[in-house]
This record gives structure tokens, sequence and C-alpha cells, in this order.
């Protein structure tokens, strides 16, 4: 690993110096499995992905691309089809490992952010891990971390991810508070149903927080654990920048591209899980039954279907909606795939571009909706219902939508949750199931698998 990387280094050092820009080196190998893959403490950059039969854990940054405004889906993309051509890569690792991760701001604000980790591990459910090393050719300056240090911290980090974490405790002192409260939330669902009756838009979601003061600082390898655990069928992540750090557990897929196909979710619709098996069957059928929840879907598989048909030959999707059941809710949703018509112009960030925000997230139409909700919810959504995930050197990948999620600052964490306004929805229906998307990440915090209410 050591020499491999070294030699890769000097090349691209060789390279930087020639071209007179910065050159990306990195290094891939197979090593063996780590168990758990989980962080161990948080660094400068830390990134997690737990999805299916694949788990991600990488941090620090080699080379990071912020970007803010209608555009910042095509500067990364652009600085990332730049740093990729110029890359110079070597290892017997796999080629699709991802290279690149980080998340996007949700509205057009500050705060998206991808990097290419100095440090990243890659696994699938079977069989070893890849490894991948990254650093910074600079023209005049060379590799800005001495490759040798760069594999020490990457071999003593891979150490401290051993370490199981501890089973929880319960929490008990820790104060909630709405944002907004339950009563001023209820009234902007009852304005958005009216503004929808009037013609305005036919759907919209809107967002709200919770705001939960910590005695202290959660442990954030004990969180993931917790989640990984407790929430199967979900995609767990973390992205985290100094002190602060996203995470949570999303049902939802935004986008996957992988073999020169593109997959995506249609996802909507909630209902609780039930208590008893007569009870759960009983739900399920209400869901499928439920027309206001089957029109709240067919927008946003509509959307998808349309949205890949301009880029994709032979979409598929079904008629009719599946069932999603996850250990608390249901939801209604449907798998939308197409292969892809050009496949050396349409990778995975185009088409987060292209679908981004959904109307499970934003509402439909998208921007009559987008303008009454920048005026009504009145905060930031950050990272929150944006996409996050990864890319590798082809531009395959895959991005989820930022869901059931928390910020996790110090020992306050601010917890995200949001609902699909249409016709007939009702502000204290629409409110208990705000309650029911806070529950995953909430109970993971407290340590009470019971859950808040």
């Amino acid at each position: 690993m050591h020499a491999g990387f070294e030699e890769v280094c000097a090349k691209a050092a060789a390279e930087a110096r020639n071209a007179g820009h910065p050159v990306l080196a990195l290094w891939r190998e197979e090593i063996e499995r780590v168990e758990p893959l989980l962080p161990s403490a948080p660094s400068r950059s830390t990134f997690f992905w737990s999805s299916g039969d694949l788990t991600v854990l990488a941090m620090d940054r080699a080379i990071a691309f912020p970007a803010e405004g209608r555009n910042r889906f095509a500067e990364v993309r652009q600085a990332w089809e730049r740093a990729a051509r110029t890359m110079v890569s070597g290892g017997p690792g796999d080629r699709a490992t991802p290279a690149l991760v980080g998340a996007f701001s949700f509205g057009e604000g500050p705060g998206s952010l991808m990097w290419v980790p100095r440090v990243l591990v890659a696994q699938r459910a079977h069989g070893p891990a890849t490894l991948c090393l990254a650093a910074r050719a600079d023209p005049v300056h060379g590799v800005e971390d001495d490759a040798a240090r760069t594999a020490w911290r990457a071999v003593s980090w891979l150490a401290g991810t051993v370490v199981r974490p501890c089973p929880p405790l319960p929490v008990t002192g820790a104060a909630i508070e709405e944002l907004p409260t339950a009563e001023e939330w209820k009234a902007m669902v009852a304005r958005a149903v009216g503004h929808i009756e009037a013609g305005r838009f036919s759907k919209v979601v809107l967002a709200r927080r919770l705001r939960v003061r910590l005695p202290y600082p959660p442990d954030l390898g004990g969180l993931l654990h917790t989640l990984v655990g407790a929430q199967p069928g979900t995609t767990v992540f973390a992205a985290g920048t100094g002190t602060r750090t996203f995470a949570g557990a999303t049902p939802e897929r935004l986008v996957a591209v992988r073999g020169g196909w593109a997959e995506t979710m249609s996802l909507a619709a909630t209902l609780p899980r039930g208590s008893t098996g007569g009870d759960d069957a009983r739900l399920r059928a209400e869901l499928l039954g439920d027309a206001k929840c089957r029109r709240e879907q067919a927008i946003v598989t509509d959307m998808l279907r349309g949205a890949l048909s301009e880029v994709c030959h032979e979409v598929e999707a079904p008629d009719e909606p599946e069932v999603l059941d996850l250990p608390h809710v249901r939801h209604l949703h449907s798998r939308v795939r197409g292969r892809i018509a050009d496949p050396e112009t349409t990778g995975v960030l185009d088409l987060v571009e292209r679908l981004h925000p959904t109307p499970a997230v934003g509402g439909h139409p998208r921007a009559e909706a987008l303008g009454w909700l920048r005026a009504a919810e009145r905060f930031d959504r950050g990272w929150y219902a944006g996409p996050i995930g990864w890319v590798n050197a082809d531009h395959e990948g895959d991005f989820a939508v930022a869901l059931r999620s928390a910020l996790l600052d110090g020992s306050v964490a601010t917890l995200f949750a949001g609902c699909g306004i249409v016709a007939g929805s009702d502000p204290e229906r629409e409110l208990a199931e705000t309650w029911l998307k806070f529950r995953p990440m909430l109970s993971a915090l407290l340590n009470d698998q019971g859950g808040p209410r």
C-alpha cells in the first residue's frame, strides 16, 4: 500500500508541474474486512453510508468541491469531470469504488459540498473491502501530505473502527422544542390546502423541526450502529464537517447509476405500522386503498418517469404502487428505471440535477410549490431533503434523499420531518405524521426504541 501510493503521488506531482494545475492521486487496493465499519471519532470531514450490501466510511479531504446557487450541481459535476479526467490512479482495487462523497443543500443557499476523501473504505456484504487513499498534487508545492503519513493515518484510523460501540443507555433529561409549534404548523398546513384548492399548485411538502438538547453530545459511531440495526430497509448516512454532522436513516433513493442503467424511487404517503398482525394488515390495505395517498404518490411517479424518459430508453415503471414496510411506518413506493441513452454524457450527477427536488420533498408543479414554500417555512432546510451520496471515477454512483435525519452540533440535535400536503389533507393527521417521521432518529438519540409518543 505505502509504496504503491507513494509512486502514484510522485506521478501526480510530475503531472501537476507539467500541466500547471492541481492533479488528484488515487490508490485502490483490497484489504481484509473491517467489522464494524463505523466512525470511531469525527475527523475534519466524515462520511458514512450503509445501503443494501454496501457500506462506505471515509475521513478527511484530499480535494473539496463546494457550490451554491441554482447551478450547484453543474459546478460540482464539471469540477469532478476535470479532476477525474486528469487523475493519476493505481492499484488493483475495484474502479467502481466510491471516490467522491458528500451532500447537496435542498435549496440554492450555501452548504453543498462534495469531496474526495483522503482515506475511504468500501465493503460489500460478502468479500473483502477496498481501501482508497487520495492526495492532491499542487504544481508548485507537490503533494500536500506525505504519502507515508497518509498511509499510516489510514492504518491507525482503521484500527479504531474495529471497536464495537458499547450498548447505549437510555438518555434522561433531554429538552425538546417544536419549531414551529404544533398549532403554528397546523395553521400552515391549512393555508397550503387553501392554495391547493384555489389551483395554485397540486402538492407542497411542508417540513418542521424538533430541537433536542441532550445532556451530553451523542456518540456518532454508536448512533449509526443503532440506526443500522433498528432501521432495516433504509440508507443510514452521516456527513460531517468540523463539529457538525448531519445523520439519518432514509427510506428514499433519489437515483443510482450502474452499468448504463438509472434507477430511482417514487416514495410518498405514510401510515403507521399496526400493533398486532391483524391491525397491521388492515392499515396496509387502507394505505393501498386511500385515494389521497394514491394521488400523492402518482404525482411523484409521473414526474420521475417523465424525467428519465428525456435521457433514457426502456423506462420501466409499474402500473400499481407497492407498500414499503419499515419498522414504524409504511409508504407507497414504485421503482422507476431506464437504460441511459448516452452513458458518455449522462452520469449520476446529471440525473441528480434533473430529479432534485422531486414532488416527494418539494411539491408540484415545482416552481409554484417551491416559491410558496420559501416564504412559508421561514427556515433553511440545509442538507435536509437534499441529495446525499457518492460518485465513482466512471461517474456512476448512488444518491439518497436525506430524510429521517438530524443535524448534530455538540449536545444539540435538530431533527427534521416533512409531509406532503394535497387536496383533502387534514392538519391534525399531518402533524401526527411528522411525529412518526421524527421517531426513528429521536428514538436512536434517546436510546429509547419505544419512541416518544
